[in-house]
């Protein structure tokens, strides 16, 4: 089979896009037939200036109206107030340009533009009539070609002598060119050693607002500038880096920030368009305009050359002990690795100057960390036989589920060729200790684990999960059973994905364990905790479900989460596949050749019902974040915290952190410490480990949401492209991810996808269905068109572009390619949504439907996306994608966009910038010094759970979680009257959870003791209260019982009780109730 070089037909794709975008669109002779070019073209254009009218335009009133319906932060207020007569209409840029710092004895350098216009001619038929129009396109040339020769000091010297140089010596210098249709503006100023120098192309175009509107319309054609480019070359001098803030004034992070990505640097910033420079050896040799601009972002990799691949065999540490000086002596030497790296950056802090030296100190010193507790948790492997073992178990695990996997997909290889990426390996050494050892100096530090995006980190943690369900097994005979790691997440979808994903190490492990006495008489198990939306929470209703999907063609129903049995992938149907009753509830496979099949019961070791999963607590419990809300309201949640005599859990994973922010981090603080006291209370201080790809400032949000402090793993090197364990891939070795900029400035927020997302759809036939050897492999390439948006109200108006404009720049499209020959058949209206709003079961048939090759008549043209795919999304055919403004985060925007180009298909993703929103025109002048170092610009969590505000929601659940869970005999719905804080065992346990608090909020520390001290009054006092007029204090009661006093109730319950309390944390802000009168 022949090697595509899918590089070299993007760079194609990229340039027909490119070319139909901001023209010319095909032949540059051939004039544009029944269409204006304003209408045609929707980017790289120069606007003439409008002459009065306070930038009036009659014409295009309605597109450039800056009104509440084209502002999203307005739109809120419509109807507020009513609007005055007089607005101010957008106006469209009319000049474009870049400003650099250049510096030199001499300076001097070269200006070269270029632009096109286009004229009108009418063809008039028999009766006189316009039968048709077309625009003749005209190159705008000068005699002495489009070049300007500009001598900085010349030109100094000259103003000077004729007393034309302002004070502040600030030099203005301004040229007619593209035979005066244009100007060119330069303006220098002083700064440093050198000077700051802006250079503009202007359309000097004036038109007037009188007339109709459709001369308005006709003249703004005639004078727009169309294809304007815009470059500087220097000749003498040279291009130093753009002023940026002082390094002092940086925090420590934000310098050892500075150090890493000391190599990117920035040159130019653009001013209504976007700006990217050549470099010429070390030195910029030409500084140019961009109306599409474009960066190649790299694939980061977790393979390390320095690493033998031996000792990342999982089938020679599944089987460890057998050898275990020879397996110790291969960790040792794997470890050694590291730390002859970390050596020699050592020997490169000489190199840096005394500014930059702290920071580098800083980072070589946390990766000596990390080493030292590698060493320890290979000398724990080689020491302790019982950590050998559970080191065994959870390869043998690993691997076990691997191969089945790829068994069951027919895609089956050697045992020896599964292998760990180094730094899962890596990290699973470094935790080990503290996993195990409660008296740990690193238990109570949260371990996160930073990794780009498909880089392995699940199956890092899910190693470590292994290990310590193996530990505690055969550690803790007696009290080993129960829940033994809690594993959160904050969306839905990607619980379900996750959980999955994880039912095969679980399956994997109870297979270990049936072969295994040592390891219990309990069932290693996984059960899924989330909202009834997603997973039903009783017997009955999984019950009425699958009575209900009996009665169908038997398809399992979503709301039960596997549609399959995760071992041998055998598809379910009701009623076959699942033991169900108003009183039960089990997966079973009925497949005689599978582990699980084949014996005697059947029955699969996963859960999704709550009540059986309070009846029987699963040994690895995944549930999202918000669920946790419910402890303040049911008793039986208790059973996670350890039943009968097991022991409570050893291990909380936070899957991607960076998602726990604004309201609902802060809220999910507080419900964090009152589980986090429970824990503590019950004897056992579990360790505590998330993940994320994108964050900043992690010890600060980390401390707020578990009041401990946070090791990195794998710790930053000295250069952002090499930590060791992850390293940049060479452009020339593996293509990266293309990112390019696009913004229609005539266009508003709801129009200015719409030529875009056409383009994309129509170039694959266009371009590859022309006898291409390997032709269905290029159309499958960028077929299906992903599309993310920042708000389900973006998703909706990419819904009605579908609907109206898309389809009518599609077929402009379609007419223009078959006058020159080229068929394009598709029709887009394959469209599907990925939302939060969206079901689970319709999402789940999206992601199945993304899987469709182009060639199967449910694959997708379109798909329209929230943040519901920024994690989890993994569909190796994606390799396209439109960004529908630009997101509210970095952190968001490199989430969302690294859905694409995973495989070998390089991704293509395309941001779509907003002309009137801030936030786009700034990333768009900056494409490039954004993009070459995006991980740069992640801001920080934002969570502030111990603000009054935060407090005055939530604190009262935190204290209701700690007593209820961490008290026996408060525990049972009607026990709330029992509430006594002179008590020991609660005066106890409201104290853990002050200290917890104040751990995690120092600052706040005595507001935060007295407003316990002020709730913990308010219990007392509404207990001492029902005592005296003889009513029962409960928890919660349902709303047809009127007897009792409720000490919680929901928001919108009809009888109130003391405290207001959230029943989840996904809708965390104030709501109102509209009642029409």
């Amino acid at each position: 089979m022949i090697k595509i070089d899918y590089s070299k037909f993007r760079k194609t794709y990229i340039n027909w896009v490119k070319s139909q975008l901001i023209g010319p669109a095909f032949n540059q002779d051939d004039p544009l037939h029944g269409i204006p070019p304003l209408d045609r073209y929707t980017t790289g254009i120069l606007f003439p200036v409008i002459k009065g009218g306070e930038g009036i335009d009659p014409g295009y009133e309605a597109n450039f109206l800056l009104s509440k319906e084209d502002d999203e932060a307005e739109e809120e207020k419509k109807g507020a107030a009513k609007p005055s007569e007089k607005r101010y209409r957008y106006m469209p840029p009319s000049s474009v340009g870049f400003s650099f710092f250049v510096h030199g004895e001499q300076i001097r350098f070269q200006i070269q533009y270029s632009a096109v216009r286009y004229e009108r001619e009418k063809k008039q038929g028999e009766k006189g009539r316009y039968v048709t129009q077309s625009w003749n396109r005209i190159p705008l040339a000068e005699k002495e070609g489009n070049l300007l020769n500009f001598d900085l000091n010349a030109i100094v010297l000259s103003q000077a002598k004729n007393g034309n140089l302002p004070d502040e010596k600030t030099l203005k210098f301004r040229q007619a060119v593209l035979e005066n249709n244009a100007v060119i503006d330069v303006l220098g100023r002083p700064y440093a050693d050198g000077w700051l120098v802006t250079i503009t192309l202007c359309n000097s175009a004036l038109v007037s607002i009188d007339g109709t509107a459709e001369e308005w319309i006709d003249a703004k054609n005639h004078s727009s500038l169309f294809e304007a480019a815009l470059s500087c070359t220097l000749d003498k001098g040279e291009v130093g880096t753009y002023p940026r803030v002082d390094p002092q004034l940086l925090s420590a992070e934000e310098q050892e920030l500075d150090l890493q990505y000391r190599h990117h640097h920035i040159y130019a910033i653009g001013h209504g368009g976007a700006v990217n420079w050549t470099l010429k050896g070390k030195r910029v040799n030409e500084i140019r305009t961009e109306f599409i601009p474009s960066v190649e972002v790299p694939h980061v990799t977790a393979d390390v050359s320095e690493t033998d691949g031996d000792i990342l065999c999982l089938e020679a540490l599944a089987c460890c002990r057998k050898n275990l000086k020879n397996v110790t002596r291969e960790l040792i030497h794997f470890v050694d690795q590291y730390g002859k790296w970390i050596k020699a950056r050592e020997q490169e802090l000489s190199d840096f100057s005394l500014k930059e030296k702290d920071a580098a100190q800083r980072i070589v010193l946390r990766m000596g960390k990390a080493l030292k507790r590698m060493k320890t948790g290979v000398a724990m492997i080689a020491n302790n036989s019982c950590i050998a073992q559970a080191f065994e178990i959870a390869n043998r695990a690993m691997l076990s589920q691997m191969m089945q996997h790829d068994k069951v997909l027919k895609n089956e290889k050697g045992a020896d060729s599964y292998k760990w990426r180094p730094f899962q390996l890596a990290f699973i050494l470094t935790t080990l200790e503290s996993a195990v050892n409660e008296d740990s100096m690193d238990r109570d530090r949260v371990d996160l684990i930073w990794f780009p995006t498909g880089g392995g980190k699940t199956e890092a943690y899910l190693g470590l999960t292994a290990f310590v369900i193996a530990w505690r097994r055969l550690t803790n005979p007696a009290s080993g059973g129960g829940t033994s790691v809690l594993m959160r997440y904050t969306l839905r979808l990607l619980t379900s994905q996750q959980y999955q994903r994880a039912t095969r190490l679980v399956c994997a492990l109870e297979l270990i364990r049936q072969n295994h006495p040592e390891l219990g008489k309990e069932p290693i198990t996984i059960g899924m905790w989330v909202g009834q939306a997603t997973s039903p929470n009783t017997y009955k209703q999984a019950h009425e479900l699958i009575v209900k999907a009996s009665r169908g063609k038997g398809d399992p129903p979503g709301k039960l989460v596997l549609d399959a049995c995760p071992w041998c992938l055998k598809p379910f149907k009701a009623p076959d596949n699942f033991h169900a009753s108003p009183s039960k509830f089990h997966f079973f496979c009925t497949n005689p050749a599978c582990d699980f099949g084949g014996n005697e019961s059947g029955i699969i070791p996963c859960q999704v019902v709550d009540e059986a999963l309070y009846a029987q607590p699963p040994t690895f419990l995944i549930a999202t974040i918000d669920k946790f809300a419910r402890l303040a309201w049911e008793e039986r949640t208790n059973s996670f915290f350890g039943k009968g005599v097991n022991r409570p859990p050893e291990l909380v994973i936070q899957d991607e952190l960076h998602l726990i922010s604004g309201a609902l981090g802060s809220i999910a603080g507080l419900y964090e410490a009152g589980l986090d006291t429970v824990l503590i209370h019950l004897g056992i201080r579990p360790k505590y480990i998330a993940s994320t790809a994108t964050i900043r400032m992690a010890e600060e949000q980390v401390k707020r949401l578990y009041g401990k402090p946070v090791s990195v793993f794998p710790p930053p090197g000295l250069d952002c492209d090499d930590s060791y364990f992850a390293r940049t891939i060479p452009l020339d070795v593996r293509p990266g991810r293309l990112y390019l900029g696009y913004l229609a400035p005539a266009l508003n927020r709801r129009q200015c996808m719409a030529p875009l997302a056409s383009t994309l759809m129509a170039a694959p036939e266009v371009l590859f269905e022309n006898g291409h050897i390997d032709q269905d492999a290029l159309l499958e390439a960028w077929w299906t068109l992903m599309i993310y948006h920042g708000s389900l109200k973006g998703v909706g108006n990419s819904h009605n572009l579908f609907n109206v404009d898309i389809p009518r720049h599609f077929k402009r499209l379609k007419d223009e390619a078959a006058a020159l020959g080229f068929k394009i058949d598709r029709t887009p209206k394959q469209i599907s949504q990925l939302t939060s709003v969206s079901t689970a079961q319709e999402n789940a048939e999206t992601f199945a439907r993304l899987e469709r090759p182009r060639t199967d008549e449910l694959c997708l043209d379109a798909a329209l996306a929230t943040n519901m795919i920024s994690v989890g999304l993994d569909v190796s055919r994606l390799a396209l994608m439109i960004v529908n403004g630009q997101p509210l985060t970095t952190g968001e925007y490199i989430q969302a966009s690294s859905r694409v180009g995973r495989s070998q298909v390089p991704g293509i993703v395309f941001t779509n910038f907003y002309r009137d929103q801030a936030r786009s025109l700034s990333h768009y002048e900056n494409f490039r010094a954004f993009h070459e170092s995006f991980y740069r610009f992640v801001e920080p969590t934002s969570i502030t759970p111990f603000t009054f505000q935060a407090r005055r929601r939530a604190l009262h659940a935190a204290l209701v979680i700690a007593v209820r869970h961490g008290c026996p005999s408060l525990l049972k719905n009607n026990c709330a009257q029992a509430f006594d804080p002179e008590n020991p065992a609660i005066c106890k346990i409201i104290e853990t959870l002050k200290l917890r608090c104040s751990f995690a909020d120092k600052e706040r520390a005595n507001e935060i003791k007295r407003h316990i001290d002020r709730l913990s009054q308010e219990w007392q006092s509404e207990a001492a209260h029902c005592r005296s007029v003889k009513r029962q204090l409960d928890y919660s009661a349902p709303q047809n019982i009127n007897n009792t006093n409720r000490l919680i109730y929901a928001h919108d319950d009809k009888i109130k009780g003391l405290w207001p309390t959230l029943n989840s944390m996904r809708n965390v802000e104030h709501t109102a109730l509209l009642k029409p009168l």
